[in-house]
């Protein structure tokens, strides 16, 4: 699943991750997010740090899944622009165990990313 609250860029998203073999499913935003994930049965998360209307979108996002018992292993990667911006995060992010993807990227990048978050999770 991939969640960014630009269209295009989820177009974007959806057109790579396909072309990888994945099934992606794209939202512009999410009400709650463990719920989300459970409901369309994703089996990772690609997620901006930040949206039109939040700083702080995508840890928001990750905090919620990683404060659900269910979700806290759940494979969740960042991507982001936002350099300046992460660099405070670092330290959280690495202890919620999430890798960040800088913008722009290649796509080898992210499904290299993406590929070790899946095997994590299955083991």
């Amino acid at each position: 699943m991939v969640v960014n609250d630009d269209g295009d860029l989820l177009d974007t998203y959806e057109a790579m991750l396909a072309e990888l073999g994945h099934q992606p499913v794209t939202k512009l935003t999410m009400a709650s997010a463990p719920e989300t994930v459970r409901e369309v049965g994703a089996d990772a998360l690609v997620v901006d740090l930040q949206s039109s209307d939040e700083d702080d979108f995508g840890v928001r996002i990750i905090e919620e899944l990683r404060s659900d018992p269910e979700m806290r292993n759940f494979p969740i990667i960042l991507c982001s622009g936002a350099t300046e911006s992460l660099r405070p995060l670092h330290a959280r992010l690495q202890d919620m165990n999430v890798p960040v993807v800088l913008k722009p990227f290649r796509i080898e990048d992210l499904e290299e990313e993406l590929e070790a978050a899946l095997r994590t999770n299955e083991s």
